[in-house]
């Protein structure tokens, strides 16, 4: 890894170093009404095993993420969890970001990015911010994203709003 010297910005002040970003929403939690707040809304059995499906067919095709990155929500927080189970990452390497809480801006969620020296980055959030986030990440667009949905963005450059490339998309349902 790199020291990332990047600053959200102007580009001509900006160091060039490549970062993968998996963006995602938590995976599918239970009903609002069944939980305490919230906050604590919990994933459901069913969307543990789609989480944990896809994640495995992922580390299949993909290099996985060297650091993740979630929102203090339980459900992210679970979703992340399981994600780095099974690829097999370190829980120091798993991480609260009371930026990804619900509500983040793009700016800020690129400003996270840029401050850190990892390469390949899994970062665990909700929507609408992440749909939003990933259409202005790379320059428009819409995804729709259902719980779980997972999207791919490498920056081959600096880390700036509009200087992504959209790899892949995958849908937990998929994995049903």
């Amino acid at each position: 890894m790199g020291t990332r010297t990047s600053v959200v910005g102007d580009a001509s002040k900006t160091g060039v170093l490549m970062l993968t970003l998996w963006l995602s929403r938590h995976g599918e939690a239970v009903d609002p009404d069944l939980a305490k707040s919230d906050f604590d809304r919990a994933l459901t059995s069913a969307g543990r095993k789609r989480l944990a499906a896809q994640a495995r067919w992922l580390l299949e095709r993909e290099q996985p993420p060297e650091l993740i990155l979630h929102s203090p929500l339980v459900r992210a927080r679970q979703t992340a969890e399981v994600i780095a189970g099974e690829i097999g990452l370190e829980s120091g390497l798993v991480r609260v970001e009371n930026r990804l809480a619900p509500g983040i801006q793009t700016e800020e969620l690129l400003k996270c990015l840029a401050s850190t020296t990892a390469e390949r980055i899994l970062c665990v959030g909700h929507q609408p911010d992440m749909s939003r986030c990933l259409a202005e990440m790379i320059g428009g667009g819409h995804i729709h994203y259902s719980p779980g949905t997972m999207a791919e963005i490498e920056f081959g450059g600096p880390i700036l709003r509009s200087g992504g490339h959209l790899r892949w998309v995958v849908n937990p349902l998929w994995f049903t």
